[in-house]
């Protein structure tokens, strides 16, 4: 993951730097070539601050602050969670999903009805709440808890979900059926 400035404002951060990081890496992996065609939307919720995407052919993102209507993905954060993840440089599970599209992580959020909650457990106690809910529907819900520098190591393709489960380095609760089908964004 690209380093981030400590000092990065969260509107910099969401508005210019996440779409600068995801457009690059979209082209740099050719996932471009199969977004043709595609469109995402995205609601990132900052404690009720709201940010939108808009991103067609997987590189034109189209920014603004605000909410649409029926994104795709609702990802929802609060101010001093996302603060301390930009202090401590733990954004990968945050910003690593949309840099990472293809075209198949494309279909299954298209697909995907329901929502999951990340609890990531950092060294210091503290613990990173972050909601997402696809495609407008909050249930089925599963909750995944792990530490903060496994939940790294996944989005950085370093392990998998099934090994971070299986291990019992990840816990999961609710609706494990949901659950499951959440594993192609993380491969």
């Amino acid at each position: 993951m690209t380093q981030i400035p400590n000092n990065i404002s969260i509107k910099e951060l969401l508005t210019s730097l996440s779409p600068s990081i995801a457009r690059e890496a979209i082209t740099s992996s050719g996932a471009d070539k199969e977004l043709k065609g595609t469109e995402f939307s995205l609601a990132v919720d900052v404690s009720g601050d709201i940010y939108s995407y808009l991103v067609k052919d997987g590189t034109d993102f189209t920014v603004k602050e605000g909410d649409i209507d029926a994104p795709m993905v609702r990802v929802r954060v609060r101010r001093e969670t996302l603060e301390q993840m930009i202090a401590t440089q733990n954004l990968d599970m945050l910003l690593g999903i949309q840099s990472d599209l293809n075209k198949n992580k494309y279909n299954v959020l298209k697909s995907l009805k329901g929502s999951f909650t990340a609890e990531l457990a950092n060294d210091d106690g503290s613990v990173f709440v972050i909601d997402t809910i696809f495609n407008n529907t909050t249930d089925p819900k599963a909750t995944f808890k792990m530490k903060t520098t496994d939940s790294i190591s996944l989005i950085r393709k370093e392990t998998n979900p099934v090994n971070l489960f299986m291990s019992g380095q990840m816990k999961i609760e609710g609706d494990m059926a949901f659950a499951m089908s959440t594993q192609p964004l993380f491969s």
